[in-house]
């Protein structure tokens, strides 16, 4: 599906490709509905088993 969303943003006559997008990042990358990046738990880590550096 590459390019749907520049030809939705055509279709809509838009100035951001934002306006059309499901989900779209904020100008840091930031996802608004998950706020997404974000710390993780301790609790998360040892679940996953992931080990983190210093």
């Amino acid at each position: 599906m590459n390019g749907m969303d520049r030809v939705a943003m055509l279709a809509a006559e838009t100035e951001s490709i934002r306006d059309v997008i499901a989900f779209p990042k904020t100008q840091r990358a930031n996802d608004l509905m998950t706020s997404a990046p974000s710390r993780v738990e301790p609790e998360q880590l040892l679940e996953l088993k992931i080990k983190t550096l210093e």
